[in-house]
């Protein structure tokens, strides 16, 4: 039996336990760290109701309700913003989604992404060899970021020589994406830099096409000239890859090198057993996945948990909460790469499953095997502690700024 939407209380009218308060729709402090909220709720409020902007939105915690939710998009929509300001594949739904998301599947399976394996190692080796010089130093902007922006230009066709200036861009304009997406007002500034990157972007797919570079880049310029995409489509495209490409690995990266700071016995696993590397990947996908929360809107009436959600509410499904359900995976709050992590929600699932992820599994496995292969010891400093992203919306959640000291193998006492 159902419960009626009125008598479901809000967040802040349950009895949440003491020190704990009540999660909210956004929450700096609990965007660092949200997993005991995760576990209070999915016990205790499965379809959590919260208020945003005078509206009510839903939180769906439980992997069960999570992944049902995944697979019935005529029923939680993607379009949670109409009109839809930005090309961008998770704010699509069918059929325009398929359209979209067939232009560049192709660049992405498996098979085409093995060809960067090369690249993503000579980068993560020069990287990381800078850092184990320097004794150490931030491994969110020294290494993580760098590999990860330096895999999706080369992906673009962006000349190396553009590297740093993607960088500058990167912050800023992903910053903005999320505040157009939420119908925020934008900061300062930040939709005069959207527009300057967007005009690159542009420029480089036009390029890219006269000098047939093979990159995804030259492909979408390819299907600009020939009418198949419209000029706002192929740059707002981009744009996506762009931001989705290096964004949610950067993070995976970073918590890799927290966990081996948690758990320096797995660097001598890895090192022993390199083929580990795509284990802990996954486990990590699972444990930490970037991606935190996915917004909805119900198109009809939708019960989920014994909780009638009516037509037009936002909900917020909440992957990662899903992914520590004791449901489905037994300890799912403790790292463990023995474990069977099929089924995990960190690459998303149904028709939104992550379009690069097969990228992502390539970039971390070769920063996982590489970091366990020159690193004997990764130690947190704590007069400068991690600091994590922000934004308070719980869409992506992980370090945005980790200083560690590093040992290099064969230095270690």
């Amino acid at each position: 039996m159902s419960t009626l939407t009125t008598a479901v209380p809000y967040t802040d009218e349950l009895a949440w336990p003491e020190g704990m308060r009540p999660f909210q729709t956004v929450d700096l402090e609990t965007q660092k760290d949200p997993f005991a909220h995760y576990a209070w709720m999915r016990e205790h409020a499965p379809v959590l109701r919260t208020r945003a902007n005078g509206k009510d939105v839903w939180f769906i915690s439980r992997y069960d309700d999570v992944r049902a939710a995944l697979r019935a998009p005529k029923v939680f929509s993607s379009t949670v913003v109409d009109p839809i300001p930005l090309v961008f594949l998770t704010l699509f739904d069918p059929p325009e989604h398929n359209r979209l998301r067939q232009v560049v599947a192709s660049s992405f399976t498996p098979k085409a992404v093995a060809v960067f394996e090369d690249s993503v190692r000579a980068y993560a080796a020069e990287y990381l060899d800078e850092l184990l010089a320097a004794g150490g130093g931030d491994v969110v902007d020294g290494f993580a970021l760098r590999i990860t922006m330096a895999t999706i230009s080369s992906l673009l066709g962006v000349p190396a020589t553009d590297f740093d200036q993607m960088k500058y861009w990167s912050d800023d304009v992903s910053s903005y994406f999320g505040q157009v997406a939420r119908q925020a007002p934008p900061t300062e500034g930040a939709e005069e830099g959207a527009e300057e990157f967007f005009a690159y972007l542009l420029g480089n797919i036009e390029r890219a096409r006269r000098d047939d570079n093979g990159s995804v880049g030259a492909h979408i310029g390819r299907l600009l000239q020939d009418g198949v995409l419209t000029e706002r489509e192929a740059k707002h495209f981009c744009a996506f890859l762009f931001v989705a490409g290096h964004e949610t690995t950067t993070v995976l990266l970073a918590n890799a090198f927290r966990e081996f700071s948690e758990n320096p016995g797995l660097l001598e696993r890895i090192r022993n057993t390199p083929t580990d590397a795509k284990a802990f990947v996954e486990e990590m996908a699972r444990y930490r996945g970037t991606v935190q929360r996915l917004s909805r809107k119900t198109v009809q009436d939708a019960e989920v948990a014994g909780v009638t959600i009516p037509a037009g509410d936002v909900v917020i499904l909440l992957p990662g909460s899903a992914n520590r359900d004791h449901n489905k995976f037994d300890n799912g709050d403790v790292f463990d790469i023995d474990r069977d992590t099929s089924g995990h929600l960190g690459f998303g699932h149904g028709i939104h499953s992550c379009l690069g992820q097969h990228l992502a599994r390539l970039e971390g496995a070769v920063g996982v095997e590489l970091i366990a292969k020159k690193v004997a010891a990764v130690t947190a400093r704590p007069d400068n502690p991690i600091q994590f992203v922000t934004g308070g919306n719980l869409a992506n959640t992980g370090p945005s700024y980790f200083p560690v000291d590093l040992v290099p193998v064969g230095d270690a006492s």
